[in-house]
């Protein structure tokens, strides 16, 4: 799985980059082409959700967005079945061509 970081832009409801997205969307076709690509989704601004945490066992906190931390937050999603982590950094490399200022974590999805 990618995860494509969020920023202060994005976060505060803001479109994307019409060239960076033309140009991840390219991406994500090439994805699509070479078979890979299992989803690939953008995220609405953390303003839009909520967070659940536990302060105490059994006892859930529900807390509305926006949450704090834009540089830990997620614009958007890639899921990819690939044959190993190379391959997944690869494609990673490709979305930092189409936009080179969003980190991109890399995920094993377990099962």
């Amino acid at each position: 799985m990618l995860l494509h970081k969020t920023n202060d832009s994005l976060e505060a409801g803001n479109p994307p980059d019409p060239k960076i997205l033309e140009r991840a969307d390219a991406v994500l076709e090439e994805m699509r082409q070479a078979g890979v690509l299992v989803l690939g989704e953008g995220l609405m601004p953390s303003s839009r959700g909520a967070r659940v945490t536990f302060p105490a066992p059994g006892q859930p906190r529900v807390m509305d967005g926006p949450f704090a931390e834009t540089k830990e937050l997620v614009a958007g999603v890639s899921i990819i079945r690939v044959d190993s982590k190379e391959e997944a950094v690869q494609w990673a490399l490709r979305f930092a061509e189409a936009d080179p200022y969003t980190p991109i974590d890399i995920l094993e999805i377990a099962g």
